[in-house]
């Protein structure tokens, strides 16, 4: 139960972080950024573009559009590819909701329990040491890393495309070490947030409650 507990919390804070780099505020920011690093990104065309995608990427769209210049934006593999995203997205979400369904009903089901509370602020922690380690490995092999990713959560291959395609041209390497970037440091900040919270909450309970006992 508190391991479930603290598994549950990671998730959440974790799809909470990535919602966030789902948004314009970010994704228009990092093309930019990326475009000072490549040559084959930035520019509104590539802003307009990516807002289609994401757009389709979040509402369970189709990729099938035109870019600005009137050809089609993706070829069928990548079209292919981004439907597995939404899939892998998708799935994602859905185990983050029922996490977060699960730390909230058991918080109101027992919101005086300070081992819940602890077990909740060691999901935080969790999360951070998973973070760190894994953003350690990235910063010295983030081609790896990203490989790894691609052939883990899409067995079927259709990940590898063409220095020139729209797709890769549209978010090449720099946007993804920036947005991987980003997400590690929402996920940090989220984690210490909650962390500190139910340590808090745990403390003071146990403070109570002599007998009840927490550990982080």
């Amino acid at each position: 139960m508190r391991i479930l507990l603290s598994l549950a919390a990671a998730i959440s804070i974790l799809a909470v972080a990535l919602l966030l780099l789902l948004t314009p505020i970010w994704t228009h920011f990092a093309l930019g950024a990326a475009a000072s690093a490549s040559p084959t990104g930035g520019g509104q065309a590539a802003i307009d573009a990516s807002d289609k995608t994401v757009n389709a990427l979040i509402t369970l769209g189709t990729f099938d559009f035109r870019a600005a210049d009137g050809t089609q934006m993706y070829t069928a593999e990548e079209q292919g590819h981004m439907r597995d995203v939404q899939v892998v997205l998708y799935g994602f979400l859905l185990v983050a909701v029922v996490s977060t369904v699960f730390v909230v009903g058991s918080l109101v089901r027992a919101p005086r329990d300070a081992t819940r509370w602890g077990a909740v602020a060691r999901g935080g922690i969790w999360l951070i040491g998973g973070v760190i380690v894994l953003g350690l490995f990235a910063a010295f092999a983030f081609e790896t890393v990203f490989t790894l990713f691609h052939e883990i959560f899409f067995p079927g291959g259709n990940w590898s495309f063409p220095a020139d395609s729209n797709l890769i041209r549209l978010y090449p390497e720099p946007f993804w070490e920036l947005s991987s970037f980003a997400l590690g440091v929402l996920a940090i900040g989220g984690a210490l947030i909650v962390w500190f919270l139910a340590r808090r909450r745990a403390t003071a309970l146990t403070a109570a409650t002599p007998n009840a006992g927490v550990a982080t």
